[in-house]
């Protein structure tokens, strides 16, 4: 559902891209030929969390932590980055997020299955973190005064800590016992995992400048892959409009969709995590 809004908002920005840029006249576009630009802002979005931690007895199936386990399902997330152009076709991206968030319920309505404990009744207290380095560079297939179309290759490298702390009427399926009739005033340790995962990417951007001080760019990056006993995939689309009223500093808005999964059996990782993010961004821009 939040990929179609993305889909939908982007083609709408193109077509909305198209037009105004048809009514412009020719111009200067020296705001937007600095090399290095550097941004900070921050992304608003809603957020959808599966989650699924592996037992040695059961596999439990996957809840939604925003709505089983109270976590914050939106929230402001600072994020920034640099971008470089080192020549007319190659440049090079960095940006960072980080994302914490901390749930609890209490009084569960029906049972919850965390890796070979069932929580029949009581509370479970949740913490999820999640940080992303992404790492890109960029080669221009046709740059002229006012566009750039590139193709992108890169690395994410992406963090999910997820710790959950069961107290109550828990049943320990390791020791044979299942609800209903689990034993009261359990407190077992908490159930962690902890994973950073490097994942490659590929994708193409398009920057197009449709006044000398107001330009776009469309990004699509996106792979799945299997690196030691793990398997992760990433799709990330955005939209930026920014305006630029010198050459030295700009002010934008976008939206941005952004999905990873990571999933395994084993010591590194026992789980599957799967994460949705959907929302407006804003930031500023210092060019040098």
């Amino acid at each position: 559902m939040k990929l179609s809004k993305s889909i939908c908002a982007f083609a709408l920005l193109l077509f909305a891209m198209n037009t105004f840029a048809q009514s412009q006249g020719s111009g200067s576009f020296e705001n937007f030929h600095k090399p290095i630009r550097v941004y900070v802002g921050g992304f608003y979005p809603t957020m959808t969390t599966d989650i699924s931690v592996n037992g040695s007895q059961v596999t439990p199936p996957s809840i939604v932590i925003e709505d089983v386990l109270g976590v914050d399902d939106s929230k402001f997330v600072p994020y920034g980055g640099i971008k470089w152009h080192i020549s007319q076709k190659h440049s090079l991206e960095m940006e960072y997020f980080q994302l914490n968030r901390d749930g609890f319920t209490d009084l569960i309505s029906d049972p919850v299955e965390v890796a070979d404990l069932i929580i029949e009744s009581g509370n479970v207290a949740t913490e999820f973190d999640t940080s992303v380095t992404r790492l890109t560079y960029g080669y221009s297939l046709k740059r002229t005064d006012r566009m750039d179309l590139q193709l992108k290759a890169g690395l994410h490298v992406a963090n999910f800590s997820l710790g959950l702390q069961l107290n109550g009427n828990v049943c320990d399926t390791t020791l044979g016992e299942m609800p209903p009739g689990c034993p009261a005033g359990q407190s077992p340790a908490a159930e962690t995992e902890d994973v950073t995962a490097p994942l490659p990417h590929f994708g193409a951007s398009w920057a197009y400048a449709m006044t000398p001080t107001m330009a776009a760019e469309i990004r699509a990056i996106g792979f799945a892959i299997e690196i030691d006993n793990i398997d992760g995939g990433l799709l990330e689309v955005s939209g930026d409009i920014v305006w630029k009223p010198n050459q030295k500093f700009g002010v934008g808005a976008g939206l941005r969709f952004f999905r990873s999964n990571v999933s395994g059996t084993g010591t590194k990782l026992n789980a599957e995590i799967e994460v949705d993010y959907f929302g407006p961004t804003v930031f500023v821009m210092a060019s040098f």
